[in-house]
């Protein structure tokens, strides 16, 4: 874990009623971090502390024990990652301090993407045609161009990925990032969030050059992704992708990701609130 207050955007853990939760002022939510002294009064005093700050939601992966206590307080359940506690379900869970936060725009658009993502199921096939493209770990040398094409493709996002220090940070640390790259020059990322403790990764930071799209590159960083994730000993895969992006969302479902939910205006990314769809994979 990071230190207690994060300088790259003012974002901050801290402890309530002695559970540690993160404040993430970028995303306008707080995140309960610990479960082992969650309970009703526990929870409600989080509410509390969240709607004195203005956040408009606070989200947390509960197991199973925690569940009921999470309901009591009005939590809902959003989704599912299946195996995220070293093979034990988290159940995504929200509670909207802002009813406007609660709203998803566009229900049926979405619904029937996932629709068309499951006729797609399964049916990833490794591209030779792009061995032309190098896919490797990235390195801190590749941390400039890594922020430029963030910025190409992002208008806002949730992390800091933006930021130089917070790249090699993470990059030394507890992500695994992987670049495609064509005439010397990177044209697609994807990078793994890896919990060691509950053997799970979060597939995210997922950006190709729009100069080089529908090449199936992204898909094959995916891949390189997994391989290597599945020889770490890792169990269960998931990705938080947008709800609204067609792309990412067939990628994933080509890969055998299952779709198990949606996190309704989650988090600010490309200059909005935004909802995500989950999508799922174990991979041992």
């Amino acid at each position: 874990m990071r230190a207690d207050r994060c300088d790259l955007n003012n974002d901050y853990y801290t402890k309530i009623d002695r559970i540690k939760a993160f404040v993430d002022l970028t995303n306008k939510r707080l995140k309960i971090l610990d479960l082992n002294a969650i309970s009703l009064q526990s929870l409600k005093r989080i509410i509390h502390f969240a709607s004195k700050l203005h956040l408009g939601k606070i989200i947390c992966n509960s197991n199973k024990e925690s569940l009921e206590a999470f309901v009591s307080a009005g939590f809902a359940i959003e989704g599912r990652i299946n195996g995220y506690f070293k093979g034990e379900d988290a159940f995504c869970m929200s509670y909207y301090i802002n009813s406007d936060r609660n709203i998803c725009s566009n229900f049926t658009q979405k619904d029937l993407l996932v629709k068309q993502c499951l006729s797609l199921q399964n049916s990833y096939v490794y591209n030779e045609n792009n061995q032309v493209y190098q896919i490797r770990t990235a390195t801190e040398n590749d941390i400039p161009e890594m922020i430029k094409l963030f910025s190409t493709v992002f208008l806002t996002y949730p992390t800091p990925i933006y930021n130089q220090e917070y790249l090699k940070e993470t990059m030394n640390n507890k992500i695994l990032y992987k670049v495609a790259v064509y005439d010397e020059k990177i044209v697609s990322i994807a990078s793994a969030d890896m919990d060691m403790e509950n053997l799970n990764a979060e597939i995210t930071d997922c950006a190709t050059s729009p100069a080089y799209r529908g090449k199936g590159i992204l898909a094959n960083v995916i891949y390189s992704l997994e391989c290597d994730l599945k020889s770490k000993g890792f169990l269960t895969l998931y990705s938080l992708c947008r709800a609204i992006n067609p792309s990412i969302n067939f990628v994933l479902s080509k890969h055998n990701y299952k779709f198990t939910g949606r996190m309704v205006n989650n988090c600010n990314i490309c200059g909005t609130f935004e909802d995500m769809n989950i999508w799922v994979k174990n991979i041992n």
